[in-house]
């Protein structure tokens, strides 16, 4: 009969039964160890830790030792969920000072905050990788995702998600960096990044959302919102910054107030943007969409060429953040269930209550002014509002979220998660059970005098298939009825095949930053202004040469490097790439096609084209507004 062996670990034992010990894994692995300190939801503030990362092909637990080290500062993150038998942690590099340090993770982009998202109620493990996947997909930035299996002080943790932390960078919320002594004039007017969401999500640990009130981490506006500060944080962003963005805030406010319906809205809020984060919440049929873990920004204010054209920064939506509970997957109070209702509709009215109506109290941790903004809602009941969503929708439903399109990315994820799922589920026998806060863990985190079961039991997930192939395919069903319900109510059917799959930027998904260089891409930590290149001037050509980007101070979207603009019967394209840009209809025939260099190029729409709806492409991919 086999003992079971023993590793040296860190400097402590690291036990295992002898199949899990040898076997192979096909997920990339991480080794956290707490030098013996609890990790539990009580911890408020990052303790020292070791990380080490194996991300081959293949890796065996027995390598361990041969991954990556890193300093680490860690704790549990979340509200609601950290109460989970099975949490999700924030993470941060370190460096021998203790200092962050910018690290790339799984091939990622390099930052030092990352978050290590543990899908417990979410038993098909794509809730969030599915979500971030689709608004990109419509070629705007969400956290970028990577699934691994996670030990911690020797123990099997079970499966989680690596997640981008959304924050200001390049290749995360990509708005200007703002200084101390950015206090006036156009300077003053970004970059922010904040959210509309519960008091908490800043201070203290996992679970504790009443550190200080409001007051500790950003601001209530004149309808009564948190506005929780993510850049620049509450601690150091300055009396005059706080005070424009307070004010810009309420001035947008201010013109769907009274009896106003919200004309001049479009001075304030990207249009853009505000149609494709409400699509997005509507498609994932988000319950906690609009009033908490709500995400915005606004980049800086700056001149075009010389001065002219010049445009402002508006509020602008996104990047989503949250998705354990939604597409069907609800079943605490309603949320993200399976029922046909517009999710903003739910939201409104409310008062000062939120979640469809469900009011907190002020003894809530602060959720007393959780609700939906009502500039928002007030937009939704907009004429010229709804009929850009419904433009969108049939370009999107068309292209990048064509239900064959959904498919082959689930499919591709249930073939790659296949063996790790069944871990995961040995690991958390929870399959055919409603789980949630207050659960037991089998195998209780080391060093914490808790029993695995962390109180009052509060089921949360709404879906309880006995399998894990059943909880993917329950995902995959309530999807597309979503979509079809959409249909309906948008007036439009889909396409047998979709004309576009993919973004026409393919940094959206997996940025090249190994070979970024400063001739091709742009760092906003600096303060030096873009200098926007002659539109006159075609350079490069096809695919032979990436110059440097043109910016044209268009602020719709994270990165704008290849996007077109209808100005009348003109199309003005702004590209880094060169090649064949055409126009199809929503059935993918060619309407018009011609060969464009990098650069600005315009065009005047051809009559075919004409009073008919039409998506744009760039060598075969969709190329957004």
């Amino acid at each position: 009969m086999f003992s079971k062996p023993k590793i040296i670990f860190y400097g402590f034992i690291f036990a295992m039964v002898i199949p899990l010990f040898a076997q192979t894994i096909d997920l990339p692995a991480i080794f956290i160890d707490t030098k013996q300190k609890c990790l539990d939801n009580k911890v408020t503030e990052k303790i020292p830790a070791t990380m080490k990362v194996l991300d081959g092909a293949t890796n065996n637990v027995a390598d361990s030792a041969k991954g990556t080290l890193y300093d680490i500062g860690i704790k549990v993150r979340g509200q609601s969920s950290a109460m989970f038998p099975k949490p999700g942690y924030s993470i941060e590099i370190r460096d021998d000072k203790g200092e962050g340090t910018d690290v790339s993770m799984f091939g990622l982009p390099p930052s030092d905050d990352w978050v290590l998202h543990g899908p417990y109620v979410d038993k098909s493990m794509l809730r969030n990788a599915l979500a971030y996947w689709l608004f990109r997909q419509a070629g705007r930035y969400a956290p970028r995702t990577k699934h691994f299996d996670l030990y911690i002080n020797g123990v099997y943790r079970g499966v989680y998600v690596m997640v981008e932390k959304i924050k200001r960078g390049k290749y995360r919320v990509n708005i200007s960096k703002l200084k101390e002594t950015d206090i006036a004039g156009d300077s003053l007017t970004g970059g922010y990044l904040w959210a509309f969401d519960k008091v908490g999500t800043n201070t203290g640990g996992g679970g504790s959302n009443n550190q200080g009130g409001i007051e500790a981490e950003g601001f209530n506006t004149s309808d009564g919102l948190n506005v929780i500060l993510h850049y620049p944080k509450k601690a150091n962003i300055q009396k005059q910054q706080e005070e424009y963005l307070k004010k810009y805030l309420n001035d947008l406010e201010a013109l769907f107030m009274n009896g106003k319906n919200g004309d001049g809205y479009d001075k304030y809020v990207d249009l853009a943007s505000a149609v494709d984060y409400v699509l997005h919440q509507e498609i994932t049929n988000n319950g906690d969409s609009y009033w908490c873990s709500f995400f915005l920004y606004k980049p800086k204010d700056k001149g075009g060429k010389n001065g002219k054209e010049f445009k402002e920064g508006k509020v602008t939506l996104g990047p989503p953040w949250d998705f354990n509970l939604a597409m069907s997957n609800g079943g605490m109070m309603g949320m993200g269930g399976g029922g046909n209702s517009w999710q903003i509709e739910s939201k409104g009215g409310m008062g000062g209550g939120g979640m469809g109506g469900f009011g907190f109290g002020g003894g809530m941790g602060g959720m007393g002014s959780l609700k939906a903004p009502n500039w928002l809602i007030g937009l939704w009941k907009r004429s010229d509002y709804q009929s850009e969503m419904k433009k969108r929708w049939a370009e999107l439903r068309s292209g990048v979220w064509h239900t064959k399109v959904m498919d082959a990315y689930l499919d591709s994820m249930k073939t790659y998660l296949k063996n790790a799922a069944d871990r995961n589920f040995k690991r958390w026998p929870n399959l055919g059970q409603n789980s949630g806060q207050g659960d037991t863990d089998p195998e209780p985190m080391k060093y914490c005098n808790g029993s695995g079961s962390s109180g009052m039991k509060m089921g949360m997930g709404g879906n309880n298939a006995n399998t894990w192939d059943g909880e993917v395919e329950h995902l995959r069903t309530k999807m597309k009825e979503r979509m079809q319900w959409m249909d309906q109510k948008f007036g439009f059917t889909e396409p047998a095949n979709p004309v576009v799959t993919e973004p026409v930027d393919p940094s959206i998904h997996e940025p090249d930053w190994q070979h970024d260089k400063d001739t091709a891409d742009v760092d906003v930590d600096t303060d030096t202004d873009v200098e926007v290149a002659d539109s006159t001037k075609q350079q490069g050509d096809n695919n032979d040469t990436i110059p440097k980007p043109l910016y044209m101070d268009d602020f719709s979207r994270l990165a704008p490097m290849n996007f077109f603009a209808v100005n009348g019967d003109h199309i003005d394209v702004q590209t880094t790439l060169g090649g064949t840009f055409a126009l199809l209809d929503l059935n993918g025939t060619v309407l018009y096609k011609t060969r464009i260099k990098a650069g600005l190029t315009t065009l005047k729409i051809p009559s075919k084209a004409r009073n008919k709806h039409w998506i744009a492409t760039l060598n075969g991919k969709m190329l957004n507004r």
